[in-house]
């Protein structure tokens, strides 16, 4: 038995991607995306462009919906319907050059890709502030744009999205005269991992606003946060965790006007190999780092570099 499920469109493989056209490759990374379409249950097409959302969204680009929430509901029921998708994971390749939708409800265990191009940017774009409210579990963004339709915070997570993950994503602080205040404001949002993202321009506060709440295994890796924006990762109340399932901020280059990474004092963050350069001089009003938890941070102020945590802070 053939492990690429056919699709209900004449038998179709529904990963058949036309030659030439918003292929895999054309992903920023394409090697962590290349795997999701093998053994997926179902691959679904969304075309911001060409597509109709009375189409099946499946069998190749021809049959793609047009809108991202269309195809989150049709993936999120088909791995619902039955046992075949309890365990399963579904594809949606998108490509646009700019959905323009707030996004409410993700679908669960579904790997959303981003293909093509968004004004010359590789993937796709939304254009949008986006606050998920349904439950759900394992969804993941690769290769999209994002950039604000409001002042607000582009993403809102609560406790009721958990394993959220965006990888090769760009978050865009501005789009025209509106500024987002964040890129990423999470609030009790377990498991969640930004890998390899790249954060753009000024944003009102933070790049990502950690809030009260668990933060169990949440990863912050490899990202690239530049344009002078407020503050960097803030951790602006409580954290918990469970079962030590502490959070990881790592390999991260942060620019900012203020505080670098604040992990609130006593931290349930690891935070180690980050390059931060802040408008501030060194001290409380640019990191705020517990160094028990700390390994070879550097970071530049307005007045001197240091190393964080420093041979003197590591002497016994």
């Amino acid at each position: 038995m053939s492990s690429i499920a056919k699709s209900p469109l004449k038998g179709l493989r529904p990963t058949r991607m036309k030659a030439g056209i918003s292929r895999v490759e054309d992903l920023a990374n394409g090697q962590e995306a290349l795997g999701p379409g093998v053994g997926a249950k179902t691959v679904y097409y969304c075309d911001g462009n060409a597509g109709n959302d009375n189409n099946s969204g499946v069998g190749g680009w021809e049959n793609a919906f047009k809108t991202l929430a269309t195809a989150m509901a049709a993936s999120h029921a088909d791995i619902a319907l039955n046992k075949f998708g309890w365990a399963a994971r579904n594809v949606i390749y998108c490509r646009a050059d700019w959905f323009v939708e707030d996004l409410v409800a993700l679908p669960q265990k579904t790997d959303v890709i981003g293909v093509g191009s968004a004004d010359g940017r590789k993937g796709a774009g939304i254009t949008g502030n986006h606050a998920p409210v349904n439950t759900t579990a394992g969804c993941r963004f690769f290769n999209f744009n994002f950039q604000p339709t409001a002042a607000a915070d582009l993403w809102i997570l609560t406790n009721a999205t958990s394993g959220l993950e965006f990888w090769n994503c760009r978050f865009l602080s501005t789009n025209g005269a509106t500024v987002a205040v964040s890129g990423i404001d999470t609030t009790a949002s377990t498991f969640l991992k930004v890998i390899g993202c790249e954060f753009s321009g000024q944003f009102s506060a933070d790049y990502i606003d950690i809030g009260a709440g668990a933060i169990d295994s949440m990863v912050i890796m490899d990202n690239i946060m530049s344009g002078g924006s407020d503050n960097g990762i803030m951790v602006t109340d409580t954290a918990t965790v469970t079962a030590t399932r502490r959070g990881m901020i790592i390999g991260n280059f942060i620019e900012c006007a203020d505080i670098a990474i604040d992990v609130n004092s006593t931290s349930l963050f690891n935070v180690f190999n980050n390059r931060l350069i802040s408008g501030e001089a060194v001290g409380s009003g640019s990191y705020v780092i517990d160094l028990t938890y700390a390994v070879d941070n550097l970071l530049t102020g307005n007045d001197i570099s240091v190393r964080i945590p420093s041979t003197t802070d590591i002497t016994t």
